[in-house]
């Protein structure tokens, strides 16, 4: 049995009952949210919280939550909707996520719980789901632009990995739709000589001479890595000996005060951020807003603030116009990805016949 934190948000949660569970399976943490759906609206009841490096199979686990459901609330469960940070199969029912060794498979979850409906959407894909009904408060607005009704919009977030997802208005539904993306494996681009430094050294690091992706520069361990750069480099600079010992990501964004590798980590993070979401934001012309999600970003919102951040969101040549016109927001909303995926669940009606085992 693995070990969970479990955040009630209800003061009553109602015994018996049919409820959803999705999940938001990441790199680091894999997180469950309860749902009933009460007017056509979801209702977070209970969310459980578990580390993903501890999981060895994962319907195990689903296994260990529906019985938990079933002994604390005498819950009856209907529909698992999962998101991974990776890539989903056509038929919604597989995934191995990119920065885990374990898999999941609907179909099993589905023959073991005798749950009879079960599948997985792209976590960046239900992320666009919830972002329809995030509340304003959750949205932090970096660049104030102008944004353009039913116009295009990206998401991209930064946190285990990097992930990101375009979405554009369906006329039909009249609904944002997200378009699943793997774009954070894309090639990073560099500019100047310290960032071709960099790309040497992670490749050095990485024991290989592959190219160099968004996500190794932008991931929690891409901060880690970019703090050893610098401590490698400048070696007669001040270093924090916890930081050196320990290199957590919060830790070094932390001490930037203190700390002249952790200072120079956290302005090329940014400009390397603000590289990544340009780019994307002008591959996508998502002149409706720029969202980022993504642990990293939410706790560390200085990040966006700085001018060197902003200078090069808008460090282009023919369409610096269109990019200043473009918002930038960052989600501080943790649950997000639970609250699109149980949306998801809501709006494609995935379990009317379509999917159920």
């Amino acid at each position: 049995m693995l070990t969970f934190n479990q955040i009630v948000y209800k003061d009553t949660i109602p015994n018996s009952i049919e409820v959803v569970l999705v999940g938001d399976v990441g790199g680091t943490n894999s997180n469950f949210g309860i749902f009933q759906c009460i007017d056509n609206k979801n209702v977070l009841l209970t969310s459980l919280h578990f580390k993903s490096q501890q999981i060895t199979h994962f319907t195990v686990v689903i296994e260990q939550i529906l019985t938990h459901l079933k002994t604390q609330y005498n819950f009856s469960v209907s529909t698992i909707c999962l998101g991974a940070a990776g890539v989903v199969s056509q038929t919604r029912d597989y995934c191995k996520p990119t920065n885990l060794p374990i898999a999941i498979d609907a179909k099993e979850i589905g023959a073991r719980t005798n749950v009879p409906c079960v599948f997985i959407v792209n976590d960046f894909e239900v992320i666009g789901y919830g972002l329809t009904g995030i509340n304003q408060k959750d949205l932090v607005l970096i660049n104030k632009g102008k944004s353009q009704e039913d116009a295009n919009k990206a998401i991209v977030g930064a946190g285990t990995g990097l992930g990101k997802c375009i979405m554009f208005w369906e006329v039909d539904r009249k609904m944002y739709v997200p378009v699943a993306s793997e774009g954070g494996h894309a090639d990073a681009v560099v500019q100047c000589d310290i960032e071709y430094e960099l790309v040497r050294f992670l490749q050095k690091l990485h024991g290989n001479s592959c190219a160099i992706s968004w996500e190794d520069v932008l991931s929690g361990k891409g901060i880690q890595n970019m703090y050893k750069f610098f401590l490698a480099r400048n070696t007669n600079e001040h270093a924090s000996a916890q930081l050196v010992q320990g290199l957590m990501p919060d830790e070094i964004f932390n001490s930037r005060h203190l700390d002249t590798h952790a200072w120079n980590t956290f302005e090329l993070y940014a400009k390397f951020y603000a590289r990544c979401i340009k780019n994307f934001a002008l591959d996508a012309l998502a002149r409706g807003g720029v969202y980022i999600a993504g642990g990293i970003a939410a706790k560390n919102l200085q990040l966006f603030e700085q001018k060197i951040f902003l200078d090069e969101f808008i460090n282009c040549g023919k369409q610096q116009e269109l990019l200043k016109n473009i918002p930038i927001y960052v989600i501080t909303d943790y649950n997000i990805s639970l609250y699109g995926a149980a949306e998801y669940v809501r709006i494609e009606k995935m379990c009317l016949g379509n999917g159920a085992f």
